[in-house]
């Protein structure tokens, strides 16, 4: 058998990664900037390479539910079909070919695949299995296409409750109480054989958000899930026995710095691991001094700061909280004087934006040009936990979910462009965003003391 533990006979749950329509169908235009984003980054980090018709990442989601099942004495064995082809009967063949009658097999389909997650569980279903789905696409599944649906973020109790069939066809939803903790430490063991094939590991300290920008997947939680300092370091530990080369680590926390406690965790954590280097994610309200010290006391060289739009309008459209922009430029250098390197998240096809949006947010990217490392650029998708997501449905002109995809034109229809339009300008800030990556200064990126040991430490392990 292809799967990664013991033998069938002891295994009670298979945890299916389906393929990506996208990984094989890439944008050129998106794709070319990309290739010179990999250049510079690995300018910063050496190391640091984008796989090749694969997935960036391990899928984190296999290694959560695998923890879980481990709690409640359940041995997953792990199916990963993200390098086969996105057709629904050759995913058909090798599901069936691992399980038997009465199986579980659990999905977690993101939009571009959720079409074919719907159509294997049916099949899946019609040869005596028992198929489970969640993910952020949850909301969307008609009960009658698996066995049974949770929506909201799983925890053991409930998850045995699911593998005894005790929920059958109920949607779970808001598992969590307010300010709950995640006691329970992911399992990567299933994943060991992506040890060199991604170029770094991601952990979350903290779940959930406080703020509430219409156009984010994480706006519905309204609050946050902290990991437990002991699930944090049993995490830890897995990286360092099972990926023991990698070397940077992404902090998942939707706002780095929003709770005081898992950043503390993390850096109890990591204070004798000073091996690793980070990359965080934040809010460009949240930037002060005590946040960038903490920044430069966990290791962490790039911080990607949430800019979306140049319009403020916008923005506030989108119940983004936001700072001038002379205040966020003055963030951005507080941030890079302190050896930290700024990565600009640029979001396009948002549904308010106009074409005096879209230029506002090019002549700041080109105005700051000199301020920023790179960029990261996303097209807008109407995810159904966006808070947009409702006022947006009858907008959806495209249910293809395949076409649900942030390198890919808008499945609805845009307030004040066209489709056409919105797509086109998207495509001008990745033109204008590879013009600006291009003609940096081929300097040695700044590094702190931190990074300089990393990488005489890599080098003394040979």
């Amino acid at each position: 058998m292809t799967g990664e533990t013991g033998s069938r006979a002891r295994a009670e749950a298979f945890v299916v990664q389906l393929p990506f329509p996208s990984t094989s169908d890439a944008n050129p235009v998106i794709h070319r900037y990309y290739t010179d984003y990999e250049r510079r980054f690995s300018r910063l980090v050496r190391d640091f390479f984008i796989p090749a018709q694969s997935l960036w990442e391990m899928p984190l989601w296999v290694a959560h539910l695998a923890g879980m099942l481990e709690a409640v004495g359940t041995e997953p064995v792990f199916l990963d079909l993200s390098g086969e082809a996105p057709q629904a009967d050759i995913c058909l063949r090798r599901v069936l070919a691992e399980t038997s009658t009465g199986s579980v097999v659990m999905l977690s389909p993101l939009a571009q695949n959720l079409q074919l997650a719907l159509t294997v569980s049916q099949k899946l279903i019609a040869h005596g299995r028992r198929t489970i789905i969640g993910g952020n696409m949850a909301p969307l599944v008609n009960p009658k296409d698996c066995t049974q649906v949770y929506r909201g973020l799983l925890n053991p109790e409930k998850l045995r409750a699911i593998l005894a069939g005790t929920q059958n066809g109920c949607p779970i939803s808001d598992i969590l109480t307010p300010r709950g903790r995640i006691s329970w430490a992911p399992s990567y063991r299933l994943l060991r054989r992506y040890h060199g094939k991604v170029p770094l590991l991601r952990l979350m300290a903290s779940h959930g958000c406080l703020y509430a920008c219409s156009f984010c997947g994480d706006a519905w939680s309204q609050k946050l899930y902290v990991t437990d300092p002991g699930a944090l370091e049993s995490e830890v530990r897995d990286f360092e026995t099972l990926f023991p080369e990698t070397r940077l680590i992404y902090i998942g926390d939707k706002t780095f710095g929003q709770s005081k406690e898992a950043v503390a965790n993390l850096l109890s954590v990591f204070s004798k691991r000073r091996q690793y280097r980070f990359i965080v994610q934040t809010h460009i309200c949240a930037v002060n001094t005590e946040l960038i010290e903490t920044m430069k006391e966990l290791g962490v060289i790039a911080a990607e700061v949430g800019f979306e739009s140049g319009s403020k309008e916008l923005l506030a459209d989108s119940h983004k909280t936001s700072v001038p922009e002379t205040q966020y430029l003055k963030n951005i250098d507080r941030i890079r004087s302190a050896g930290i390197e700024v990565i600009l998240n640029v979001l396009g096809g948002l549904p308010q934006e106009r074409a005096e949006d879209h230029e506002s947010t090019i002549r700041l990217m080109r105005r700051w040009s000199e301020h920023v490392f790179l960029y990261n650029l996303y097209n807008f998708v109407p995810y159904p936990l966006t808070p947009v997501f409702e006022s947006l449905r009858e907008r959806i002109t495209d249910w293809n979910f395949e076409h649900w995809r942030e390198d890919a034109p808008p499945v609805f229809v845009p307030y004040h462009q066209t489709i056409e339009q919105s797509w086109n300008r998207f495509l001008e800030k990745v033109e204008v965003a590879h013009e600006l990556v291009r003609r940096a200064p081929g300097r040695e990126t700044r590094t702190s003391a931190r990074y300089e040991y990393s990488t005489m430490d890599r080098a003394a392990q040979g």
